[in-house]
């Protein structure tokens, strides 16, 4: 395996201009699934048993984050850990609760 340094031409633009991780941990789901977002992309993927069962990609559909968040509220009944925030209140929150401990 070669190691290529990295240089502006190795860097895609996507990596110059979006602060975010390349990918987020959405949370697991109460089916015990893992749901992961990636950002460079704007897809989801799903992982339950150690495998990817999921790929969606919500840029095709004109959807967000926060669309598949309520969908798997609605379908799974939510996450039991859930790191990403849908607005700056519950990130605000989320930061006080784990201060707080």
């Amino acid at each position: 395996m070669s190691v290529q340094p990295r240089t502006h031409e190795t860097v895609s633009e996507a990596q110059t201009t979006d602060p975010r991780a390349d990918y987020i941990s959405v949370g697991i789901d109460n089916e015990g699934a893992h749901h992961v977002y990636r950002t460079t992309d704007e897809s989801v993927h799903v992982i339950e048993n150690g495998e990817r069962t999921v790929r969606y990609d919500l840029e095709t559909v004109g959807k967000t984050i926060d669309d598949w968040i309520d969908y798997i509220a609605d379908r799974r009944g939510g996450f039991e850990v859930q790191y990403l925030f849908k607005t700056m209140a519950d990130a605000i929150v989320g930061a006080v609760e784990v201060g707080d401990r």
